[in-house]
C-alpha cells in the first residue's frame, strides 16, 4: 500500500511534538540521499557525453588540452593550466579537462617463450 500526500499529512499532524523533530531528520536524510544519487547520475551522464565527444572529435584537437561540459567544447589550448583557469572563469565548478594524445596501440599476443642459450 502506498500512501498519498493527503494521508501522510494527516498522519504528520497527529504526531506528538517530540516526534516532529525525528521526522525532520528522516526527511532531511532522505532528501540528501536522493540529491546525492541525482548528482551522481548527472556526473555519469556528463562523463558519457564527454567521452562520446572525444571519440567523435578528438583527432581534430590532437595534442591539445580541452575542457568539455558534457558534449560541448568550452575551452581548447596548448596549456592545461590555461584551460583550467578559463573553465573556472566560465563558471564551471568541476571542469572535465582532457589532454588529447594519440592512444598507444596495444598488441595482444601469446605463445612466446624466452629462449636462453
Amino acid at each position: 500500500m502506498q500512501a498519498n500526500l493527503e494521508q501522510v499529512t494527516t498522519l504528520i499532524r497527529a504526531l506528538p511534538l517530540e516526534d516532529l523533530g525525528k521526522l525532520r531528520e528522516v526527511i532531511d536524510e532522505e532528501q540528501a540521499k536522493r540529491e546525492k544519487k541525482e548528482k551522481s547520475n548527472w556526473h555519469i551522464e556528463r562523463y558519457k557525453k564527454a567521452r562520446k565527444w572525444l571519440d567523435e572529435h578528438g583527432e581534430e584537437y590532437m595534442n591539445k588540452w580541452v575542457c568539455l561540459e558534457g558534449d560541448k567544447l568550452i575551452v581548447v589550448d596548448d596549456d592545461g593550466r590555461t584551460v583550467y583557469q578559463k573553465a573556472k572563469e566560465a563558471g564551471i565548478e568541476t571542469p572535465f579537462i582532457h589532454h588529447i594524445v594519440e592512444e598507444p596501440k596495444f598488441f595482444f599476443g601469446g605463445g612466446y617463450e624466452l629462449i636462453r642459450d
